[in-house]
């Protein structure tokens, strides 16, 4: 079995934990490589990725690990941690278990999103439209399936998968979502008016966003583009999906608990 470890460059202290993991993968049998950065640093007998860092850099790792069909354990190295729920002390346990295939494949739902009908953009979390200004307000419509939702001023919208409930979702004043829901969260952010409150779609619903500002995109966290008033970001059920690695029962609400005290 081959492990391709990953870890965020940004973050020098992980370094050292991802030379103790790979010693720890040799040790237990496998063979191990070293992500690099792109599709060519992935061999193609590669059975699992280990992430060390935190919910960032797995779900940095999760574009490409879906696109190459390729399961995640996260090792949490950062400081929340919804997904990388492991800490280093557990792999030698994790490992001998996921040698004898004693885990569970939970498949991560991700959305498709594109900026005026161009190429795909697939993620993880959430895509962000928002104002492109510190002050002031953007005007973003809102519409499901072709269905007009009402319009939004304020500092933005932020759409959501399941897993990106608990990230800006939540803190825009979101809900939280159970485990096994396919669900679309369309949250709106600080907005200056009092009919629109977070909508909660199906996740193969065509969400549109359409700008009557100058605005900005941000695919988990990444800033892709600048849109002009008149442009229209569209998000779906994506083709990819992400595969987590698990080792027992997941109470998300436990988690939120416990991380967001």
């Amino acid at each position: 079995m081959h492990l391709v470890l990953a870890s965020n460059p940004k973050r020098p202290e992980t370094e050292s934990v991802r030379e103790r993991v790979a010693f720890m993968a040799k040790k237990a049998g496998f063979s191990y490589s070293f992500y690099e950065g792109t599709d060519e640093s992935v061999p193609e007998n590669t059975d699992l990725f280990v992430v060390l860092g935190g919910d960032g850099s797995l779900i940095r790792i999760a574009h490409t690990a879906s696109r190459l069909n390729i399961p995640l354990i996260g090792v949490h190295c950062g400081r929340v941690g919804f997904l990388t729920e492991l800490t280093e002390e557990e792999i030698p346990e994790v490992f001998e278990r996921v040698k004898t295939g004693d885990y569970i494949v939970c498949e991560r739902a991700m959305l498709e999103v594109r900026i005026d009908g161009g190429e795909p953009y697939n993620c993880l979390n959430d895509v962000l439209v928002f104002k492109n200004s510190f002050s002031g307000v953007s005007q973003l419509g809102i519409s499901v399936d072709r269905c007009s939702a009402g319009t939004v001023f304020g500092d933005g919208i932020v759409v959501a998968t399941p897993t990106g409930a608990t990230g800006y979702s939540l803190s825009a004043g979101g809900p939280i979502v159970a485990d096994g829901l396919d669900a679309m969260l369309i949250t709106p952010i600080c907005p200056h008016t009092l009919h629109i409150r977070p909508i909660v779609t199906s996740l193969d619903s065509v969400v549109k966003l359409y700008a009557y500002d100058d605005c900005a995109v941000a695919v988990d966290g990444d800033l892709v583009a600048e849109i002009q008033k008149g442009s229209a970001v569209t998000a779906t059920r994506s083709q990819y999906v992400t595969k987590l690695l698990t080792f027992g029962d997941r109470n998300p609400f436990r988690l939120i608990s416990e991380k967001l005290r």
